[in-house]
């Protein structure tokens, strides 16, 4: 008996309710789906969780799966899917935690709550003073004069997906620099 057959019997032992069957496929599979998730995320917390949810993804919809085909590489599907989908959360996260902190320190900014002493106004300016000079220029077509994306992509002779990714990285620096000096331990006087 091969190894191909050995598993067919133990995915028709699964989807007739055999659930001891599935754990003998999740050991046989286990250590190279791990392996598959830690290379595509590897992110050391997730690598479980994502493999683990890959299983029980795979154990629900076991019926669709045609015995006799590779389950291995239809864990492999079902687990890059899942590493995608994880990969499209956290950017969503990132990119709304900027924008947030943007419109907070707008908002802010323009009702007049915060006066040029108030720490995260200096922590900003700290902040901005680390930046290269190219960078401190784009903030201000940006904040100052209130360019779009295709004005500073050609003031700059770069492309617009350039500008964006550029104001992304520079608000994502400065959002770092500044949650750091908030954490940050208050220095003695």
């Amino acid at each position: 008996m091969t190894d191909r057959e050995t598993e067919t019997e133990l995915v028709q032992r699964v989807q007739a309710g055999d659930l001891s069957a599935f754990e003998v496929l999740l050991n046989l599979h286990s250590s190279r789906l791990r392996a598959f998730v830690a290379m595509k995320l590897p992110v050391p917390h997730l690598i479980d969780e994502l493999a683990h949810e890959t299983f029980v993804f795979a154990h629900r919809h076991i019926n669709d799966f045609e015995a006799g085909t590779d389950f291995g590489k239809w864990l492999r599907a079902i687990a890059f899917n899942m590493v995608r989908k994880e990969t499209l959360r956290y950017q969503r996260a990132g990119q709304n935690k900027e924008k947030f902190l943007e419109h907070f320190l707008i908002e802010q900014s323009s009702k007049g709550q915060w006066s040029p002493e108030s720490p995260v106004v200096i922590y900003l300016e700290e902040c901005l003073e680390r930046i290269p000079d190219q960078q401190k220029l784009l903030l201000e077509h940006k904040y100052k004069l209130s360019e779009s994306s295709r004005e500073m992509a050609k003031a700059f002779g770069q492309s617009e997906a350039w500008v964006r990714t550029t104001l992304c990285r520079v608000r994502t620096a400065l959002r770092k620099c500044i949650e750091q000096k908030l954490d940050a331990p208050p220095e003695p006087a």
